[in-house]
């Protein structure tokens, strides 16, 4: 895979940050593509499978690099990602796992420069089926995060934390296309 940096644009933060109403709200205006770590978890749900953080982390890990190649790997136009390869950094230091396959991804499947780092909301964060982390542990995974895409040599864009409707316009005008 080259290093080109691709016309695909990063949406992270921590969990419960309204990343993914953020991205269903921006779905009419852009290609996007839905968050790995609930598709992942929600598939090994339904089966019974053990790729979770729970059982067994660096299957769960393995599993969203899988699932982020291959996004990558099927986008045609300006996309904007629900998380994407750098994530997973944070999920490797959140795990202690080792983490140069994921660094080396990070290296060959560039995405734009600036990321939408979306902050730590907890007056409307809520745990689901995928979603375990109480408010604490997830403003805690968001500073990995943070540190993640510092670390891969991204520049984070601050979304505020307001309306759906303010956010979606924020990220449209701020993006690249």
């Amino acid at each position: 895979m080259t290093s080109k940096i691709a016309p695909f644009f990063i949406l992270t933060g921590p969990p419960g940050s309204g990343k993914t109403t953020l991205i269903q709200a921006l779905a009419p205006h852009v290609a996007t593509v839905p968050e790995v770590a609930r598709r992942v978890l929600a598939a090994q749900r339904k089966i019974g499978g053990t790729a979770t953080g729970e059982q067994n982390p660096e299957a769960f890990v393995q599993h969203m690099l899988d699932l982020a190649l291959a996004d990558y790997a099927t986008a045609k136009e300006p996309t904007v990602f629900d998380r994407a390869i750098p994530d997973l950094l944070a999920f490797c230091s959140y795990y202690q796992l080792p983490d140069q396959m994921v660094r080396a991804a990070i290296q060959s499947h560039r995405y734009q420069p600036r990321v939408f780092f979306l902050p730590s909301w907890p007056e409307i964060y809520e745990t689901d089926a995928e979603r375990r982390l109480d408010v604490e542990g997830a403003k805690a995974f968001g500073a990995l995060t943070r540190a993640a895409y510092h670390q891969s040599g991204y520049t984070l864009i601050d979304v505020s934390n307001a309306s759906v409707a303010a956010r979606c316009a924020f990220v449209l005008a701020n993006l690249e296309i």
